[in-house]
């Protein structure tokens, strides 16, 4: 484990999950304590095969201790995962996909980074209720400045993210869902609207293209165009004023 890793606790934590085969058995203990069921059909009885996986001796149908899991389909060590997870337990403050990163002693950014978005996942409360009335959607990118770019637009190690709002009336906000996006095409923001936003709700966006379509889907769309503010002479940032309301995220927030 990196010395970062070596807190309050971290000798204990190391000295169980010294090895890979440490971390699956571990797994294994949690997901089956009274030993293989098959997740399929039920049947209690199966085999290890020379590849981890387990074989069914009902269906024959197999699976491994990580299926369905965020360790699933990763070709990280399960050694640094769980050092991961230790760490995005412990840090009191968060942590962020750079300070990852370095505690782990890996060479790729986006690995920290996809790391953290699967571990932040699991923290979301399965089948919460999704916003309802009247909710601005915008997207940005969160990442803080970096030198040599400029506004809030600019990618660079950023992430871009979507930033569901409700709007309160008479005034003030309500509940904020965000998420992160692999792009500003419909393909990412309308399965974001869809799944954060109850459907009947009237959606409050720029007029960006990613967001046509979204009357199809059951919402009221109310498109609010940041071109035709300027021309005004009006503030386009006042346009969605719950999701632009921090000041130290530029061309959006929350």
């Amino acid at each position: 484990m990196p010395a970062e890793g070596r807190g309050r606790g971290g000798g204990e934590f190391q000295a169980w999950f010294r090895t890979d085969g440490d971390c699956l058995d571990y797994l294994e203990w949690l997901r089956w304590p009274g030993g293989f069921t098959c997740p399929s059909c039920g049947c209690a009885a199966g085999w290890r095969l020379g590849d981890g996986r387990y074989e069914c001796a009902g269906c024959h149908g197999r699976t491994s201790v990580t299926a369905g899991t965020i360790f699933d389909r990763t070709r990280t060590p399960l050694t640094v995962w769980f050092t991961a997870c230790w760490l995005f337990a412990t840090a009191k403050d968060g942590i962020s996909a750079l300070s990852l990163q370095r505690s782990l002693e890996i060479g790729s950014y986006q690995t920290a980074w996809a790391m953290l978005g699967r571990l932040r996942s699991v923290l979301v409360r399965p089948g919460r209720d999704r916003l309802t009335g009247r909710v601005e959607v915008d997207e940005t990118f969160i990442g803080g400045e970096e030198p040599g770019l400029r506004g809030g637009r600019a990618r660079g190690k950023k992430v871009l993210t979507g930033i569901a709002v409700e709007v309160k009336e008479p005034k003030g906000i309500g509940r904020c869902r965000m998420a992160l996006l692999a792009d500003a095409s419909s393909a990412s923001l309308h399965p974001f609207v869809t799944g954060h936003v109850e459907p009947g709700a009237t959606v409050i966006t720029d007029a960006g293209m990613g967001y046509h379509g979204l009357a199809g889907l059951g919402y009221v769309h109310e498109r609010r165009s940041q071109r035709a503010a300027r021309g005004r002479g009006d503030d386009p940032g006042k346009l969605l004023p719950a999701v632009h309301r921090s000041p130290r995220w530029p061309g959006g927030g929350c």
